[in-house]
């Protein structure tokens, strides 16, 4: 037997376990904002782990699993409780490695190891709050240390953790003001608990929380409600409509200190994780804009940003859409349309599993990407040739005003219609160019035509937005009944991007 067989039965046990409660946790998720995704994050972001281990052969060593999976999870972690559960499960494994491996660990290192990860946890949030998964987390590691004194086994030093963890999940009920006036348990703190109740199977045997008390999740008077969260707030203080997520490399602790700061400047539900030489950066924000310059200021390669109220409305079974971009000033303007937005400043350093990230956080089932240039399409394009378990549909776009206007078309999708079909169109009747502030007259004039229906200037940094003007009066000479949208786009070059898309009746 492996060294590291106990620690793979656990780590699979752990995401399947997450895998059948998902809708479950889904539907109980109240905090930090009410969007329905809590269950979904966590599986997403074990399920990164797993994979990473899943490529490792039979024979890997207990360390090689546990460097695996930490950083599977913290490179792939999913919101809020994705970055806390992955920062928790990394501070555990690495410290029960170091303290001879799950299969061989005493009752004082699992105990010690489960002190470690909640500290982690906690470290890893902003703005710490009880009643959550960092509550639960620190009454497993008193609830298996007060085993260790009463001279447990190792086996009942994992029962024990999951005894006081199952008390401190049902008290989140009133400790979390949302979860109370809901009628709920925090979901976060739930999906930890079933992580900790694995971890006592494996060691214990399955039976061995068979004779104990579960938990009840849902608690509902009959007159409590889970509120669909607002597009300017989510009931807490500076609560933020944006969620923006990102992976950079700090060189130490310090410049991961001032990355948590700088995004505590801008929004709430701050998490940053750090190991393995990385970062994963959460925040919810009202100002994505400023959090994308942030992750761009530490050079992260990639930025996924999302609507926290479209994925509360979102039906995951339906197709989503994704777009691509290296104009980090689009990010909120495609959001607030309904895409899930992968910022990409410089595609030539594009990573595959930030995109498969994107395409998986748009839809379960099926994603129509549309990218704002080549690189990024045929980036997608790769992607697509190797999915098999879910349909993706890459259009033949290569502009950001393609971009815009193809997102634009799917905002304006009613039911029953064929999503890519229509966003193809809006893609086709768009024609495209650069320019600079001299030429831009010339360049706009030459575009337009009798069905002009959007121009469509996007500004890169520096660039005046008064250069709009002329352009305005252009186009109510030309063509009267075009509007002109102008968007700072912060890129570097061109200076100016072009988007004339026609009327459907040319």
């Amino acid at each position: 037997m492996s060294e590291a067989t106990d620690l793979r039965r656990w780590l699979e046990a752990g995401v399947d376990a997450v895998k059948r409660a998902r809708e479950s946790l889904d539907a109980i998720n109240v905090f930090p904002v009410a969007d329905a995704d809590t269950g979904t994050n966590i599986y997403l972001t074990l399920q990164e782990g797993n994979r990473a281990v899943a490529k490792l052969p039979d024979d890997a060593t207990h360390r090689e699993v546990v460097a695996a999976f930490a950083r599977g999870a913290l490179v792939g972690a999913r919101g809020n409780s994705g970055v806390i559960v992955s920062q928790y499960l990394s501070g555990f494994l690495t410290a029960i490695d170091e303290r001879g491996g799950l299969n061989r660990a005493r009752p004082a290192a699992i105990a010690e190891a489960l002190e470690i990860a909640a500290e982690a946890a906690y470290r890893a949030v902003s703005s710490p709050v009880e009643g959550t998964i960092l509550t639960v987390a620190r009454a497993a590691a008193k609830g298996a240390r007060g085993a260790v004194g009463a001279k447990a086994g190792r086996e009942a030093v994992a029962v024990a953790a999951v005894v006081s963890a199952r008390a401190a999940l049902a008290a989140t009920h009133e400790q979390l003001p949302s979860a109370r006036r809901a009628g709920v348990v925090d979901a976060g703190a739930a999906g930890l608990v079933l992580q900790l109740e694995m971890l006592a199977e494996t060691l214990a045997g399955r039976d061995a929380l068979a004779a104990l008390d579960e938990v009840e999740w849902e608690l509902r008077d009959g007159h409590s409600v889970i509120s669909t969260p607002s597009p300017h707030g989510h009931g807490l203080p500076g609560g933020g409509a944006y969620e923006v997520m990102f992976v950079a490399s700090p060189p130490d602790m310090d410049d991961v200190d001032r990355l948590r700061l700088d995004l505590e400047g801008v929004g709430d539900s701050v998490t940053v994780s750090f190991g393995h030489g990385l970062a994963q950066a959460h925040v919810h924000t009202d100002a994505p804009e400023l959090a994308v310059r942030i992750a761009q200021s530490v050079d992260a390669r990639q930025i996924v940003v999302r609507s926290l109220l479209m994925s509360h409305v979102a039906d995951r079974a339906a197709t989503g859409v994704v777009a691509l971009t290296s104009c980090p000033g689009l990010a909120e303007p495609l959001t607030d349309a309904g895409a899930v937005v992968l910022v990409v400043p410089d595609p030539a350093r594009m990573k595959k599993r930030e995109l498969r990230r994107a395409v998986k956080d748009a839809s379960g089932s099926s994603s129509v990407v549309v990218a704002g240039n080549l690189a990024l399409r045929l980036a997608a394009r790769e992607l697509a040739a190797r999915r098999r378990h879910w349909r993706m549909t890459v259009l033949e776009a290569g502009h950001e005003a393609q971009v815009i206007a193809a997102v634009a078309a799917a905002a304006l999708a009613t039911p029953g219609e064929d999503l890519a079909a229509l966003m193809a169109d809006a893609v086709a009747r768009t024609a495209t160019g650069a320019s600079s502030v001299d030429a831009l007259d010339d360049d706009v004039e030459r575009l337009l035509g009798p069905y002009a229906d959007v121009v469509t200037l996007i500004l890169a940094r520096g660039v005046p937005a008064d250069v709009a003007e002329a352009v305005r009066r252009l186009v109510a000479r030309t063509a009267p009944m075009a509007d002109v949208q102008v968007y700072e786009g912060g890129h570097g070059e061109p200076g100016i991007l072009i988007g004339v898309e026609s009327s459907p009746v040319a």
